[in-house]
């Protein structure tokens, strides 16, 4: 267990550094959006910024999340029905029980981190519907590349967010080192964690995932 989760970290860095092309430019642009508005942020805010953009990439790398590299890889079978799954926790195994309770874990930091960066507009309820639709947009992009598309992983992500955001409220409401000083209570800020998503996807999908393969080639051959 351990050692499979190292790999992930090792190979999530390997996959935000190539992504860097992608996340300074999201990063700048919060910057400039909070200055404009006169939201002032730390250097430890943008640490924390960064640090919830590599727990993104983990998560896309771990789920296999499709991109526009795998639209027409494998021909017109970009909608398969027989990889939808639509109805909750049907045919279960042992597998099946270890793969939710992974995904639910993978999904628990981020509802940790919202909070952490973003108390202001990150409710519970805020943090569940952000983890609900990161997750929503990973299992669509899944049509593309011949994975499974599964509402149990999308159960299993927004409960992981929810119980983040548990943690958070047991352990680390205290803590407000990485937080935005939301001072004019901007709007920006209280949807920061819903466009930084969306932002990081669409990133990924368009531009992040065709810089992880070229970096794949350049440095590793394949």
């Amino acid at each position: 267990m351990l050692s499979l989760i190292f790999s992930y970290l090792q190979e999530g860095l390997r996959h935000y550094l190539f992504m860097l092309p992608v996340f300074i430019p999201i990063s700048i642009l919060f910057c400039f959006l909070y200055k404009k508005n006169r939201i002032p942020i730390t250097p430890w805010f943008i640490a924390g910024q960064q640090l919830f953009m590599y727990l993104l990439a983990i998560i896309l790398t771990v789920t296999g999340a499709g991109s526009i590299r795998d639209i027409g890889r494998y021909g017109n079978e970009i909608i398969r029905l027989e990889e939808i799954n639509l109805i909750p926790f049907v045919g279960w195994g042992l597998s099946d029980i270890f793969g939710l309770i992974m995904n639910l874990l993978m999904f628990l930091p981020l509802g940790v981190l919202i909070p952490l960066l973003w108390k202001d507009g990150a409710s519970f309820l805020q943090t569940a519907i952000a983890g609900f639709e990161f997750s929503l947009l990973i299992e669509i992009s899944q049509l593309f590349d011949r994975r499974a598309t599964d509402i149990d992983d999308l159960i299993m992500n927004t409960l992981g967010a929810m119980l983040g955001f548990l943690v958070y409220k047991l352990i680390f409401r205290k803590l407000t080192l990485l937080q935005v000083n939301n001072q004019n209570h901007s709007k920006w800020v209280r949807y920061s964690a819903h466009f930084t998503l969306l932002l990081v996807f669409l990133g990924y999908f368009f531009i992040g995932s065709p810089l992880i393969a070229f970096f794949y080639r350049k440095i590793y051959g394949f």
